[in-house]
């Protein structure tokens, strides 16, 4: 591993000795949490663990917009390395620093990002394992996990990143993105099995006077009995209004490919969630919207930013819905900023609700982020 980053360090260095710049940065946080946990007959189930992690980017620019960046860190959920005391999982279904006690336990890192292009006022490109925002993107966690019973899966499940190519184009007042991922390529079974998976994203942001529209499209396209979800919708963000940043999205997502087994077929776009007995009739059909509501606003030296998100799954053969609400609460309060980088702390609240079949399940996470940044 050391090798393969000195060989690509080596690389970026050399490409950019005459007319480029190398920049590093990077970010470290730990995360102390109470994860409770409700069960339907009432019972709690809670825990109290730090969570931690460490991210490195480096960043080449050379000339006329042409560039190389890579973020290094731990290949697990979320970026996250570990708990503390607990032995880590390195992502690859395999676990380092077997050979130490609990507390000496590490992850090893690997290339979260690492994607090359050209970036111009005019248009772009760039192609690897390339960043997304599903944060600022709620229709990712409705149209790649639509049931899950995850928070934010995306981010946590994707690391909000994938592997593929993009571009833009500045087109009219706005901006038009596309996307191609590749998200499962199996190879060849006998002879010949197309069973590789791809999705597209479409989405154009606009500003009409003070009011920001992206209106957005996902595709995913695979083989048959292979899920192949369309998901469309649009997300405004509106003027200030009594020093409050308010933003909307409203989404619908849809599957209509028929798999004869959710549990082996469905990729990673969260039909797993089905338990046996939710997949009696099940033929892999499903619809259903998905409502982002968000707003943020300055207060004291801090920002408070709080979402929720709600999302109704219908399932052929299945008369109840899947019902999902998510809730994020959060203030940032900034310790120490400076050029050379900044600490916060951020006490955050997030609750995930999801009632199907006259079961409700709750999940309450009350943590703390300790955040460190440095350029």
């Amino acid at each position: 591993m050391k090798k393969i980053i000195m060989l690509n360090l080596l690389l970026v260095m050399s490409l950019t000795c005459l007319n480029g710049e190398i920049k590093f940065h990077g970010d470290a946080r730990v995360r102390p949490r109470l994860d409770q946990r409700f069960d339907q007959n009432g019972k709690t189930y809670q825990d109290f663990y730090y969570l931690y992690w460490v991210r490195l980017w480096m960043d080449a620019e050379l000339e006329d917009g042409w560039y190389f960046t890579t973020k290094l860190a731990v290949d697990g959920p979320s970026d996250f390395i570990s708990k503390f005391g607990a032995p880590t999982y390195d992502g690859i279904q395999s676990w380092s620093g077997e050979n130490a006690a609990h507390s000496g336990h590490r992850g090893a890192i690997r290339f979260n990002e690492a994607h090359f292009g050209r970036k111009t006022s005019q248009f772009g490109f760039s192609m690897g394992i390339l960043p997304f925002n599903a944060l600022a993107e709620p229709e990712f966690d409705l149209h790649f996990f639509p049931v899950s019973k995850s928070d934010i899966p995306y981010l946590i499940l994707n690391n909000n990143s994938a592997a593929g190519f993009r571009g833009y184009y500045k087109l009219g007042p706005g901006k038009l993105r596309a996307t191609v991922t590749v998200d499962n390529n199996t190879g060849n079974r006998e002879v010949v099995d197309l069973r590789d998976q791809y999705s597209t994203f479409l989405n154009y942001d606009l500003n009409l006077g003070e009011f920001k529209l992206r209106p957005s499209f996902i595709a995913s396209l695979g083989a048959e009995n292979m899920a192949s979800p369309m998901t469309a919708g649009i997300n405004v963000e509106t003027p200030q209004y009594s020093g409050f940043n308010f933003q909307a999205g409203v989404y619908f997502t849809s599957q209509q490919a028929d798999i004869e087994d959710p549990a082996n077929n469905s990729g990673y776009l969260g039909l797993s969630d089905f338990s046996s007995q939710d997949s009696v009739n099940y033929t892999g059909k499903y619809s259903g919207p998905g409502l982002h509501v968000q707003f943020s606003r300055k207060i004291g030296p801090g920002s408070f930013t709080g979402w929720v998100d709600h999302k109704i799954i219908d399932m052929d053969g299945i008369t109840d819905s899947k019902n999902t609400t998510y809730i994020w609460l959060k203030y940032n309060y900034p310790v120490y900023k400076s050029e050379s980088g900044s600490f916060w702390v951020g006490p955050t609240f997030r609750q995930i609700r999801q009632t199907f079949g006259g079961i409700e399940y709750i999940r309450n996470k009350i943590e703390v982020t300790l955040h460190f940044n440095f350029k």
